[in-house]
């Protein structure tokens, strides 16, 4: 969150958190273990002191090549709290955030290792009840996620097809996957574990955190009866009208060896159809179908070639994760690539691409020899993967430019994607040949480093005239320069 201003050399910050009370207060730590002595090639830190007390932690940064310093006080608190006060007011702006970004990176790191030891459960008002799920099923990954799940079943059916088709086989597999494309989203639909309509419009979403040594015991002996437990505090509170609290639910977690703390439970309600409803109207787009996947993964994709066929997954791990206007921004990127027929598009591209590899490529397999066929396949699906770079980053730009909120959305990236922002040092000069390489990777986003920095970049989006010929430019200035 941007930081208020309370005088010149004194800067405060909110990080929201998905964290306990109960867990929260294990931050400081935390911090001091990952952060402060892992980064000492990084950052010159001084004075550190951890308060059990406070539920603080306060240390100096030492700016380089400089007399000046930052004292940063965090306070282990939901949301947390972070003030920095400055030697002098003349430290660069880009350092402060730099010090920003480390915290909250390893916020989302203290999080994911929470996540380890939470038991999380999922529920609708008045459908069904629905175990969560560790893995996407390959049906969700082909249409959702990379394509690379798509060029194995294309590769491995064309024989197949080759035997049933003779020379014909791969375009009748292309136009049958075409076929696909154009349904997808009505597929995907029913791989949704809960549809969320005008009548049925809300996800409810339960934490209980643990400590490790307690949640290894109870996943060995309770770990079998998760849908019974759920099934349990869904009859006695949801079911009811009532939100799940321990007060409500405590005969039924005592009854599975957990003695219930308020610190520990935390209990989010989500209204899903609104948020979607909202960001489809600043599209200018009816309502696409709505599905949400049971799932800890954060993640949220579209399906299908346009909006009438189209679908929005949602995971109840990204419905944790964000905050909801963070969400809102992320749907705006979905509604982009309905808007822009994206799911087509890179069908179509990829199909394309199957056929010049069958009917232009391999007859000349004996002069290219399998080293050059193999060349020219790694090649060409890169090449694939990097337009899809360009549609990713357009509908960055289109989110940014019609929700209005590019830093939120810039937010919302930082903590689905922030593995891929470690090691904190890969932002100075020397990691440039790193990031640049990232660029090259079988993926259809763009590094993660440099969407971000586009939308934290953006000032004034909505003057933006064309966002694919900007995402285009960005792109390629993204990879020279690293």
């Amino acid at each position: 969150m941007p930081e208020t201003f309370t005088e010149k050399t004194e800067l405060k910050y909110i990080i929201d958190t998905e964290l306990s009370l109960g867990n929260a207060k294990f931050l400081p730590e935390f911090l001091k273990r990952n952060y402060l002595l892992q980064q000492k090639k990084y950052r010159n830190f001084r004075n550190v002191d951890v308060s059990s007390d406070t539920k603080s932690l306060k240390y100096r940064v030492l700016v380089p090549k400089t007399q000046q310093y930052v004292d940063v006080i965090v306070k282990a608190a939901v949301p947390i709290e972070v003030i920095m006060r400055l030697s002098d007011s003349s430290i660069q702006k880009i350092f402060l955030d730099q010090l920003y970004e480390d915290l909250f990176l390893i916020v989302q790191l203290f999080e994911a290792e929470i996540s380890k030891t939470t038991l999380y459960l999922a529920f609708t008002p008045d459908e069904k009840i629905i175990p969560e799920k560790e893995n996407r099923s390959l049906i969700g990954r082909i249409f959702t996620d990379s394509m690379l799940p798509l060029y194995v079943m294309l590769t491995t059916l064309t024989f197949a097809f080759f035997w049933v088709f003779g020379i014909y086989g791969p375009l009748v597999f292309v136009i049958l996957v075409f076929a696909l494309s154009i349904f997808s989203g009505k597929i995907i639909a029913k791989t949704g574990d809960w549809r969320i309509t005008k009548d049925q419009q809300e996800i409810i979403l339960l934490q209980y955190s643990f400590s490790p040594e307690k949640f290894n015991n109870f996943k060995e002996k309770y770990g079998k009866n998760i849908s019974e437990i759920r099934k349990k505090i869904h009859d006695v509170s949801i079911a009811a009208g009532k939100q799940p609290s321990c007060q409500i639910s405590s005969e039924i977690f005592s009854d599975y060896g957990i003695d219930c703390k308020s610190e520990n439970l935390a209990v989010k309600r989500i209204n899903v159809y609104q948020i979607v409803e909202k960001a489809a109207a600043k599209f200018g787009l009816s309502m696409p179908t709505i599905v949400v996947r049971n799932t800890i993964i954060p993640n949220a994709a579209a399906a299908g070639p346009w909006v009438s066929l189209g679908t929005v997954i949602i995971t109840t791990g990204i419905l944790t994760q964000l905050e909801q206007d963070e969400l809102l921004s992320v749907i705006g990127h979905e509604m982009s690539h309905l808007k822009a027929h994206d799911p087509l598009v890179m069908s179509s591209i990829s199909s394309l691409e199957f056929l010049i590899r069958f009917y232009v490529v391999l007859p000349y397999l004996s002069v290219l020899g399998l080293i050059g066929f193999w060349a020219y396949f790694i090649v060409a699906i890169g090449l694939v993967y990097f337009f899809g770079k360009f549609l990713e980053g357009r509908a960055d730009l289109d989110s940014a430019k019609v929700m209005g909120q590019p830093k939120l959305l810039a937010e919302a990236l930082k903590k689905i994607g922030f593995k891929r922002l470690f090691p904190l040092n890969k932002r100075e000069p020397e990691f440039r040949g790193f990031r640049r390489s990232e660029w090259f990777r079988f993926d259809p986003h763009p590094p993660a480093y440099h969407r971000i920095a586009q939308l934290e970049g953006l000032t004034e989006p909505e003057k933006i005239k064309h966002t694919f010929l900007r995402t285009v430019k960005n792109n390629i200035k993204g990879l020279i320069t690293g």
